[in-house]
C-alpha cells in the first residue's frame, strides 16, 4: 500500500495569507516611499514641463495644487507711448500676483500673474540633492544644482545685469539670457538663491564695480539652483536678483519634515551635544 503524507491544508492557507499580507504591507511601504521621493520628483518635473508663459493660473493649480503663499508685487513693463511725440517705448507700473508652491523638501515653484491670472513669469528652485531637474535655457540644457553658471555664455556688456546682493545673512545672484527665435523670444534668468541648494554667495563680486575676472571665477564655481522664465517685456531691474526664487525669510519657517523625523533629529542633536560637553569636561579635568 503506497504511503501518502498527511497535508495540513488549514496551516498552508494561514501561512499563505500571512505571506500575502506581508507582501502587501511591503508593497504599500515601497509605494509610499516612491511617491514621496523618486516618484514625486518625476511627477513634479513632468508638471513643470507642462507650463509655459501665458498659461492660466487654474491650469498651474491643476498641476501643483493650491499655492502656500500669495502676495502682490508692482513691477514695470515696457509698453507703447500714448502720444506721437513721446518715446515709442515707456515703462508702465503693473501689479502682479506672486504665488509660491513648496514642492515638499525638493524645491519651490513661483508664478507671477497679471490681472487676468495669466502667468507672465515663473521660476523653479531646487533645494535637495534628490531634485536635479533638467531645464531648457533656449538652445541649452542645464541641470539645476549641478550645472555651473559658466556653462552658459556670458552676458554681453551692453545687456542688463548681472545682478547680485550680498549681506550679512542673505545673498542672491542672477543673470539673464536671450536667444531670439531659437529661444522662442523668451528671456531666461538663471542664478543662485539662498533659498535653494547648493549655496554659493557671490563673494568677491561685490564692490563699486564688477571686475571681469571676479565674475568669471564666480561663474565657474557657482552651481545654478534657480531659473526664472520671462514671457513679456518685464523690466527685470525691479525683480532681480531676489526674484530669481522665493524669499528665504518667507519660506524658511515652513516645517516640511515629518514630525517623527523632527523629533528624532532633535534627540540626535541633543545627545550629540551632551557627548561633546562630557568630552570637553573630561579633557579639561
Amino acid at each position: 500500500m503506497p504511503f501518502s503524507p498527511v497535508v495540513d491544508t488549514k496551516l498552508n492557507v494561514w501561512t499563505l495569507a500571512a505571506v500575502l499580507t506581508a507582501l502587501y504591507g511591503l508593497y504599500g511601504i515601497a509605494r509610499g516611499w516612491w511617491h514621496a521621493s523618486l516618484g514625486k520628483r518625476r511627477r513634479l518635473i513632468r508638471a513643470y514641463r507642462r507650463i509655459a508663459p501665458y498659461v492660466r493660473h487654474d491650469y498651474v493649480t491643476e498641476q501643483f495644487g493650491e499655492p502656500a503663499w500669495l502676495h502682490k508685487r508692482t513691477v514695470r513693463m515696457y509698453g507703447s507711448g500714448a502720444e506721437e511725440d513721446e518715446s515709442p517705448v515707456v515703462l508702465e507700473d503693473v501689479e502682479l500676483t506672486v504665488r509660491t508652491w513648496p514642492l515638499g523638501l525638493l524645491g519651490y515653484l513661483v508664478t507671477w500673474c497679471n490681472e487676468h491670472d495669466e502667468v507672465l513669469m515663473y521660476s523653479l528652485t531646487t533645494r535637495s540633492r534628490l531634485f536635479r531637474p533638467r531645464v531648457s535655457i533656449g538652445p541649452h540644457r542645464i541641470t539645476l544644482g549641478r550645472t555651473p553658471l559658466s556653462a552658459l555664455p556670458s552676458t554681453a556688456p551692453e545687456d542688463d545685469g548681472p545682478w547680485h546682493a550680498l549681506g550679512a545673512r542673505r545673498f542672491s545672484y542672477a543673470e539673464q539670457h536671450y536667444y531670439g527665435n531659437p529661444g522662442g523670444y523668451l528671456r531666461w534668468a538663471v542664478g543662485v538663491s539662498d533659498a535653494g541648494s547648493p549655496l554659493a554667495p557671490p563673494i568677491g563680486c561685490q564692490g563699486d564695480s564688477w571686475a571681469a575676472e571676479d565674475v568669471a571665477a564666480y561663474r565657474r564655481a557657482a552651481r545654478i539652483n534657480s531659473v526664472l522664465i520671462v514671457g513679456p517685456a518685464i523690466n527685470l531691474e525691479d525683480v532681480l536678483p531676489r526674484g530669481i526664487a522665493p524669499d528665504l525669510d518667507t519660506v524658511r519657517l515652513l516645517e516640511l519634515r515629518h514630525p517623527a523625523r523632527v523629533a528624532l533629529a532633535s534627540r540626535y542633536h541633543s545627545a550629540r551635544r551632551a557627548i561633546e560637553q562630557r568630552m570637553t569636561r573630561s579633557k579639561s579635568a
